[in-house]
């Protein structure tokens, strides 16, 4: 997400070298403000996307947390004195995600306990100080271990010497260096600049020793300072640029095309942040083993090449954002051996990455990196009854049509959801209710959920089921000591096969006033096709926290009944497909064999659809007790419902 400011802050670093080169000062001056300023916005953006995402994981309030965990970054960057001396804004990467991880991480535990917890049976004011309770603890927690760390733990480790003294003219010590900066770029810090002294170093040596060969005809040292930057940082650190031509050359997902080309430019001159940041190779143990392994292979052809006398040695000091085969030839005198040293390192640093990239590549095959970003953080983890989710959908380069959809929902309407009563057939009394999504019109019109294919084709049910479970528990709560109160939600097989979803259901429920008996969950016979052994363990899981399960849609898969004996239902769902036959002899007698089979397992049976009379006598005549559908109640907010339990309770 935040790769944009990463290529305009570079580019603006490139334009500003370019315009000092031909002396264009202002331009230069301007641009340069320009680039360092959006170049430092990086680590504050990656801070605030991270406490984004992290937000909606752990379903936090997000304007709140955001807040919190940008103030952390702010706090601990000053306390250490991480602030940049160009602007003095705080310029960590490792920080910037370290704080908005532990701040995210310590609302969440705090947002565990009761007295702090917000909920809907409280007041709007009791909420705000719960709130302001939390983000209160938060920072001061943080407030006092950074201080602790400043003055009990930083004193400490500032007396010892981590990092060996380097001889910048030995071979061992040119390893240790190319490999301690690739590590350190690894993990977002800048291995250049970290390690400074040992550069200097070698620069002022490189300087006095091509003095000393031009005027006294001493011999040229290999290592020099142009070594690293045309020999083992083609491209930038990790010698990329291999890694951008395998980009271009093998990647099947249009994103990393893309991207390639995006930083191909850049690449040539030898910056390569957004690729770093872009595919990424920060924090990412697939690629982190070419990123290291390239620049030592080519270190060591480099050094074996000029040690053999293979390549002229390198006799000036010229810039490094010289291109490749353009520096190996200026760098070594004019002559060609230095174009086909760097042309032969380039092809096996490609080899190296290629099988890297490609697992990569195989990841995200038909999948831009756009999508990418959707999916994890462009999801509004407060979603209200307004469907703020639309309005974060950013344009795809696929799905286009089930993405207009799912956008025109925001500004035509809103998603709202229906409850439709299950009913007694032995006393006409509700026993429980089915939340169902409905979608309401500017105008007033409801409307049946037609958008959810679309939704299911952005893979975006995950996100719509947790909306609609949320707010089911949360407007149901209210009413839970009603006796006989049964809620059951149908959750998609995307959602349920979700890492974690036993464990936020189970909080969901403990955080509102219903109890887990009181809440059912209905799966279709397409979560029994997908995993049927993760199926079982989820199902296991559920009714052991006391949670229903209930198979719904009965009688209209191929497998359906073969289930019946793999899986432990509560409640099982006769279709309503079944009840429309039934002006048939042959209809009748498929709905009996079905109500006999569901019989079997000892589950509750409920049929679904009935709408008239002459259906409801025959079902009741198969047995069945429990009913759904237009003759008794249609579809209808959760307060008509209440009101027909009360009047039911009077009555009886």
């Amino acid at each position: 997400m935040a790769l944009p400011i990463s290529l305009i802050a570079t580019f603006c670093n490139l334009i500003e070298i370019f315009a000092f080169k031909m002396d264009w000062l202002l331009l230069a001056d301007i641009v340069g403000n320009v680039g360092r300023l959006t170049a430092h916005l990086f680590p504050i953006l990656i801070n605030i996307y991270m406490a984004m995402y992290l937000s909606d994981t752990h379903r936090l309030p997000k304007s709140a947390t955001v807040a919190c965990s940008l103030a952390a970054f702010f706090i601990i960057s000053y306390q250490w004195g991480l602030i940049s001396s160009v602007i003095p804004l705080p310029h960590s990467f490792i920080v910037a995600l370290l704080s908005a991880f532990i701040t995210c991480l310590i609302i969440k535990l705090i947002n565990r306990t009761k007295i702090l917890h917000v909920d809907n049976s409280s007041s709007v004011m009791d909420n705000s100080l719960k709130v302001l309770n939390c983000y209160v603890l938060t920072l001061g927690t943080i407030v006092v271990t950074s201080t602790f760390i400043k003055i009990a733990v930083i004193p400490i480790i500032s007396q010892y010497q981590w990092f060996p003294v380097l001889d910048p003219l030995v071979f061992s010590d040119a390893m240790i260096y190319e490999f301690s900066r690739g590590l350190l770029w690894s993990l977002g810090i800048n291995g250049h600049n970290l390690l400074h002294t040992y550069k200097s170093e070698l620069y002022e040596v490189t300087v006095a020793n091509i003095a000393a060969w031009q005027n006294n005809g001493e011999s040229l040292h290999i290592l020099s300072a142009n070594f690293y930057d045309f020999f083992t940082g083609m491209g930038g650190s990790g010698n990329t640029f291999s890694l951008v031509i395998c980009m271009l050359l093998f990647a099947k997902s249009s994103g990393y095309k893309t991207l390639a080309k995006a930083v191909f430019i850049l690449a040539l001159f030898n910056i390569n942040e957004p690729l770093l940041f872009g595919l990424p190779i920060i924090f990412n143990p697939i690629m982190l083993v070419p990123f290291l392994l390239v620049p030592q292979i080519s270190l060591i052809i480099a050094y074996f090449a000029f040690w053999a006398g293979w390549v002229a040695p390198i006799s000036e000091v010229n810039s490094w954002l010289l291109p490749p085969l353009v520096s190996g030839y200026l760098s070594t005198g004019g002559t060609a051996g230095g174009v086909i040293l760097q042309v032969f390192i380039l092809v096996v640093g490609v080899a190296i990455y290629y099988p890297f990239f490609k697992v990569m590549d195989k990841r995200s095959d038909g999948i831009d990196l756009m999508r990418i970003f959707n999916r994890r953080f462009f999801i509004n983890g407060d979603i209200d009854a307004k469907s703020k989710l639309a309005s974060f959908i950013p344009s795809m380069q696929s799905n286009l049509q089930a993405q207009r959809d799912v956008e025109r929902l925001n500004t035509e309407g809103e998603m709202i959801l229906y409850y439709q009563p299950q009913v007694d057939v032995e006393n006409s009394q509700i026993v429980g209710m089915e939340a169902l999504l409905r979608y309401r019109t500017h105008q007033g019109t409801v409307l049946p959920p037609t958008f959810i294919q679309s939704f299911s084709q952005l893979k975006m049910m995950p996100q719509l089921d947790y909306w609609v479970l949320e707010q089911a528990i949360q407007a149901t709560a209210p009413y839970s000591h009603h006796s006989g109160f049964l809620l059951s939600i149908n959750v998609s097989s995307d959602t349920i096969l979700t890492k974690g979803f036993v464990k936020y259901l189970d909080k969901l429920i403990i955080e509102s006033a219903l109890l887990h008996e009181q809440i059912e969950i209905e799966i279709t016979e397409e979560l029994l096709v997908s995993d049927e052994e993760m199926t079982a363990a989820v199902i296991n899981q559920l009714r052991a926290l006391g949670i229903s399960v209930a198979l719904d849609d009965f009688g209209t898969g191929f497998s359906s009944l073969a289930y019946l004996s793999r899986y432990d239902f509560d409640k099982i769902k006769v279709d309503r497909s079944l009840i429309q036959k039934l002006d048939t002899a042959r209809g009748k007698e498929l709905l009996r064999i079905v109500v006999e089979l569901g019989k079997v397992t000892n589950a509750k049976l409920v049929v679904e659809g009935v709408e008239t009379l002459d259906e409801l006598q025959y079902i009741s005549s198969l047995g069945v007790r429990y009913v759904q559908g237009f003759y008794f109640h249609k579809a209808m907010p959760i307060e008509n419902i209440i009101a027909l339990m009360d009047a039911e309770k009077v009555v009886s």
